[in-house]
């Protein structure tokens, strides 16, 4: 028999980046090298001891032994709703306009099969994280770039992305605190954003993964715009903000024909997250205003720590306003994929390569601030003791912290 293959949809997308950075560790260490792995954003710290006493004694309740509804539990919601009005000062609905989700990544990846048929069209970021534009193939449709410029503070322009919209672009996908980049978007964009988008009938999926990972003023929340409540949609994450990633717990909040057509897409394809990581998750946020600070400040450390030797040995790079990542330029004229591998066969030292998100990530690569501070340390050494960058870019901009 032949061997059988796989779909053409499939066989359109890249393999997914970081199934193969995962595999170029594994290989290095079998073979007995250490590896230092700074390129994949998966918290090392634990998920916060009173998060794991709910999950405890929820999971031994016979009710959350079953399985779950579609859109989550009510209980959930409800928190969820609390946690929001109060952060962004915005009311929800939570049994129309919120739903749980397996992850982030799992709401994103299927809400362009919710919205999109063959032959509509999606706005993603370049440089942007991957799944918009898988989401938006496997929907059928057609993912249009539109370009994140580091002079521009990686926010688009909306004269840029009127130029891309078309009469088939029914989406597109905004992230802010960004990654790759850790740039934070004011609620002026997002005024323009609404704005621009309801003129042209156009949705907005926004990706809030990083809310509450900050280093300066709180990000805001599209819906923070009241036109936003009629033609957009919202995706979190419990995994960045609670260090539990491993969970798969998530949640979308937005317009509720929205919300709607997602739970009946998810309703044909999963069955919910358990109900008592649903309850443990949810319970977590009412203690956010002692976790986060905590939280933030081992990010901040860790990203001062690395902006101080990045900048020592020349390297170009925008400090983040948001997220656990540094994007910085590789040396003039060495390629992302190139510098990376490089780094990684003379060090150990496991980067991300910028173009694993899109064409315009040529020339950049990104470290993950998700290992102890001793081990950062370690890592930058060995790339220090590179000395990959001889002469700074002349156009790049000053480090600051």
């Amino acid at each position: 028999m032949k061997s059988p293959e796989p779909s053409q949809r499939l066989r359109a997308l890249p393999r997914y980046l970081f199934a193969e950075l995962e595999r170029k560790r594994h290989e290095a260490e079998a073979a007995g090298r250490e590896v230092i792995d700074i390129s994949i954003g998966d918290p090392d710290l634990p998920t916060p001891q009173p998060i794991l006493d709910q999950l405890a004694s929820a999971s031994l309740l016979p009710e959350n032994h079953r399985y779950p509804t579609s859109a989550g539990l009510l209980e959930a919601r409800r928190r969820i709703a609390s946690w929001f009005e109060g952060r962004f000062g915005v009311a929800l609905d939570p049994a129309r306009e919120i739903a749980i989700l397996l992850g982030s990544k799992e709401g994103i990846g299927h809400f362009p099969l919710s919205l999109l048929d063959p032959g509509d069209e999606a706005l993603v970021p370049d440089p942007g994280y991957p799944v918009y534009a898988a989401g938006t193939s496997f929907a059928g449709a057609t993912a249009v770039r539109f370009a994140l410029h580091e002079n521009h503070g990686f926010i688009p322009r909306i004269a840029d992305l009127d130029r891309a919209a078309t009469d088939r672009t029914r989406v597109v996908f905004v992230n802010y605190p960004n990654n790759p980049t850790g740039a934070t978007a004011p609620l002026s964009f997002y005024e323009e954003l609404v704005g621009w988008a309801d003129r042209r009938g156009i949705v907005v999926a926004s990706d809030a993964a990083y809310s509450e990972l900050y280093y300066d003023r709180p990000p805001v929340s599209i819906f923070q715009v009241p036109a936003a409540r009629t033609g957009a949609i919202e995706f979190h994450s419990f995994s960045k903000t609670f260090n539990m990633t491993g969970w798969r717990v998530g949640f979308a909040v937005g317009a509720a024909p929205l919300i709607d057509s997602l739970v009946r897409l998810k309703a044909n394809v999963d069955s919910g997250a358990p109900q008592a990581i649903q309850l443990a998750a949810s319970w977590g946020l009412a203690g956010l205003p002692a976790h986060g600070p905590a939280l933030r400040a081992v990010y901040r450390e860790r990203r001062d720590l690395a902006l101080d030797v990045l900048k020592r040995i020349g390297c170009p790079i925008r400090p983040p306003g948001g997220a656990f990542y540094l994007w910085g330029r590789t040396p003039e004229g060495e390629t992302s994929m190139a510098f990376v591998s490089r780094v990684f066969e003379a060090t150990g030292v496991l980067l991300t390569p910028g173009t694993g998100f899109g064409e315009l990530g040529e020339g950049y690569f990104r470290i993950a601030l998700t290992c102890p501070v001793q081990a950062l340390e370690r890592a930058l050494a060995k790339i220090e003791a590179l000395k990959p960058w001889k002469v700074p870019h002349a156009s790049a901009p000053a480090v600051a912290t």
